[in-house]
């Protein structure tokens, strides 16, 4: 049995990044014994104990927690070795074999715990880190003994060699049955017919809404749509849903526009919406572009990031120079034609299937064993 240690700095707020690991843990091998150690309780940490995995909570400085990538403080940088030191006795005592780190902050505190314990050590990359970060990465990168990144645009951005690309799972079963479209409209405060453009998840700057909005008001001076913003600011930027609903106005689509909370169950927003845009910058993966696929919407996204992976261009959506606002709306009205989306989201619900949770797990699987098997062994 492969002991392994799964850490992550969240044990409440959840994003893809915990989606991701969840759904990694459900479908390991049975040789595997899945422990999560998280920085914080929470749902999060019960829904893995749900799933018959050993939590383990560390206690973490609230400087550490508090320092963000974006604005790193003195205070929690001083906080990181006393962490260190506590995962690693951690780690000694439950005789893990391998450890998994799975977001920026688990890199930075598990990945030495795990030398200094004489402990195997996967990174899995899912962030595209800008600033001192992306050098802070690449070192706690080099010093792993595997690396996982979740995209090509993730990879390439630390270009660090033998790199595993693994795209991100999704529980295909969830979308064998979709909501009906009316009935999923009604749920969310949708009224008409005319189609709906829908940017689905976190609420973040780097994730673009405003782009989102100029893109939709430029169409509805042409044609008659709507928009829907699927989500809530997590781990950061809540001021900027009050700009979002400010610019709707000021664009004249506050009345096209609508804001519906976080989905407990996301299908409901895939089933509202005709095309998914994903504006974001740099967008490491983009986890909502493979759920709309499953539910058979097309997508539209920026050429910078994780789409590329995703996104068969002119087959299952459209790929866009980044920036380029003017085209990334005239790949939308592309898509408002009837027949040209439903062709296209046939495609793409065929295309998700590489993206089955039970694959990406065998192939995390595969890492994991060649790290305790020792150096020797082969990957590939």
């Amino acid at each position: 049995m492969i002991r392994v240690a799964f850490a992550n700095r969240a044990g409440d707020v959840t994003g893809g990044a915990e989606e991701s690991l969840a759904l990694l843990i459900r479908h390991l091998p049975s040789d595997f014994e899945p422990h999560a150690v998280l920085f914080g309780e929470g749902r999060y940490a019960d829904r893995l104990r749900s799933c018959g995995v050993n939590v383990h909570v560390v206690p973490v400085a609230a400087d550490l927690l508090e320092s963000t990538r974006e604005r790193p403080t003195i205070s929690g940088a001083l906080a990181i070795p006393a962490s260190i030191l506590t995962v690693m006795r951690l780690l000694r005592r439950e005789r893990i074999d391998v450890v998994h780190t799975n977001t920026v902050k688990s890199h930075l505190v598990v990945i030495p715990a795990a030398r200094l314990a004489g402990v195997a050590s996967t990174i899995h990359l899912r962030d595209i880190v800008e600033g001192v970060g992306r050098p802070m990465v690449r070192a706690l990168g080099r010093s792993a003994g595997a690396r996982i990144a979740i995209s090509s645009a993730v990879s390439s951005w630390y270009a660090m060699p033998d790199t595993h690309v693994i795209p991100n799972p999704v529980d295909l079963t969830e979308y064998d049955a979709v909501p009906d479209r009316r009935a999923a409209r009604r749920l969310l405060g949708i009224p008409g017919d005319e189609p709906v453009l829908g940017i689905v998840g976190r609420i973040n700057r780097w994730k673009q809404h405003d782009v989102f909005l100029r893109v939709v008001a430029g169409l509805a001076r042409r044609r008659p749509v709507r928009c829907v913003i699927v989500g809530e600011a997590r781990f950061r930027d809540a001021d900027f849903v009050p700009e979002l609903h400010a610019l709707a106005r000021e664009l004249g689509i506050a009345d096209r526009t609508h804001f519906v909370s976080w989905q407990d169950d996301v299908r409901r927003a895939y089933a509202a919406i005709d095309v998914l845009c994903n504006c974001s910058v740099r967008e490491p993966f983009g986890r909502t572009m493979v759920e709309a696929a499953a539910a058979g919407v097309p997508a539209v996204a920026f050429d910078d990031g994780g789409g590329p992976d995703i996104i068969e261009p002119g087959r299952t959506g459209f790929i866009v120079a980044a920036g380029d606002e003017a085209a990334f709306a005239t790949a939308v009205d592309a898509l408002l034609d009837d027949d040209r989306r439903r062709a296209m989201g046939a495609a793409a619900r065929v295309a998700a299937r590489r993206f089955a949770a039970p694959q990406h797990a065998a192939a995390v699987a595969k890492i994991l064993r060649a790290q305790v098997a020792g150096p020797d062994a082969s990957t590939s």
